[in-house]
């Protein structure tokens, strides 16, 4: 396994970075120059050793996502890549935004972390081949399963929905009086793939959005108005989209949200954002949440399409006060699971103590870690078997 992994940290970058490489580098290291300093009142340094570009996958969302919450919760970011891997990061939109937060700073790979640091890499602490100054480090288990015995970060926010005046406006619109059941997203063709069903179990956005418009064709509405009891609201984001100030407020004045898969895998940011101000998922893929979501409790649950017609009539005929009580639970929920500000102290924390050697982050349709070997290298555990947890998940 030792051969195997360290020929797959060490291989070449693709054809297509080398040839963006000259003008990417130079886009890297102006937003670097114009973003990145440090900063004597962090908390802390948070390290990221990127062997892999396993990070850029979704436009490298999952990466700004970590330095953006770790600016709220007052950390550094400290990058340890390649200087391709630099390059390739640049390149991604959301690796652009990424690489100009001014908490993120850039090492070279002979470059040495802070010793106080807790360091976050995307290989094993035995494959991990570049230089330490004793830190402990921390394992990203980036994929679709979650391994037993570890910490998972939950699924984050989009990352230009993470700021200060987000937080600042939250418990106002908590209080913000809701209506109604909303789902706002993409209905482009990708988001109709059959995979979904097959992969995960569950039926896929389009299939969602079809549904609802043949068993409740008399109350469904495609625009942006009429905030009532009666309406199901389902906006085409990719044809009237919602400005970015204005998404989480619209969110906010609705008592449901609809949460429909996203194009590869049943988690979507949208979510998220929902519960963050109290709306309550009506949701399928209860289970993919740590801990998993409680049909009228955190959520109301549905499965398949007879099923999410139930929970829709089943969240119209709701009483009020239940719909306040769940809203509350939801948004609690929020506070002590999904809080990514919260979740970045507990990781710093964890990585001082020296108490935890993986994080599960399940965030892709597919593993890139083997969980037979993580089990029984890093924990000491019985193997996980895969072809159990994807059954698992799929039925």
């Amino acid at each position: 396994m030792k051969t195997s992994a360290r020929r797959r940290v060490t291989k070449p970058m693709k054809l297509k970075h080398l040839l963006r490489y000259p003008s990417r580098i130079r886009t890297a290291r102006s937003l670097l120059k114009r973003g990145g300093s440090e900063h004597s009142s962090a908390r802390g340094v948070i390290g990221i050793d990127l062997y892999t570009e396993q990070l850029l996958f979704d436009c490298g969302r999952h990466l700004a996502c970590l330095a953006a919450t770790a600016q709220l919760a007052e950390y550094e970011i400290h990058l340890r890549c390649s200087k391709w891997l630099l390059a390739a990061i640049a390149h991604k939109p959301l690796g652009k935004s990424f690489l100009s937060l001014g908490n993120v700073r850039w090492l070279s790979p002979n470059q040495i972390f802070p010793g106080h640091a807790v360091v976050l890499s995307d290989v094993a602490e035995h494959h991990a081949l570049r230089v330490h100054a004793g830190q402990h480090l921390i394992h990203m288990l980036i994929g679709c399963d979650v391994i037993p015995g570890t910490m998972v970060m939950p699924y984050p926010m989009h990352p230009r929905q993470i700021s200060d005046l987000a937080v600042l406006q939250r418990d106002e619109l908590r209080r913000q009086e809701k209506r109604g059941v909303f789902f706002a997203g993409n209905q482009k063709q990708r988001y109709g793939r059959s995979a979904m069903q097959d992969r995960f179990g569950v039926i896929s956005r389009l299939e969602i959005v079809s549904t609802l418009q043949e068993a409740f064709s008399d109350r469904v509405c495609t625009e942006r108005d009429n905030v009532s009891d009666g309406v199901i609201h389902l906006l085409d984001t990719s044809i009237n989209p919602i400005a970015l100030e204005d998404w989480v407020p619209t969110l906010s004045q609705h008592q449901f949200f609809v949460c429909c898969p996203g194009a590869s895998q049943p988690m979507c940011h949208n979510v998220i954002e929902a519960m963050s101000v109290g709306v309550i998922p009506i949701i399928e893929y209860g289970d993919r949440f740590h801990p998993e979501l409680r049909d009228g409790e955190t959520c109301i649950a549905f499965h398949g399409r007879q099923g999410l017609v139930k929970a829709v009539e089943r969240a119209a005929a709701m009483p009020a006060q239940d719909r306040q009580r769940i809203s509350r639970n939801v948004y609690r929920y929020f506070d002590r699971n999904l809080d990514g500000i919260q979740f970045m102290k507990k990781v710093f924390q964890a990585g001082r103590s020296r108490s935890e050697a993986c994080v599960s982050m399940p965030f892709h349709e597919s593993n890139f870690f083997d969980p037979t070997q993580i089990a029984a290298v890093e924990f000491d555990a019985a193997p996980i078997d895969s072809a159990d947890a994807s059954a698992k998940q799929a039925a």
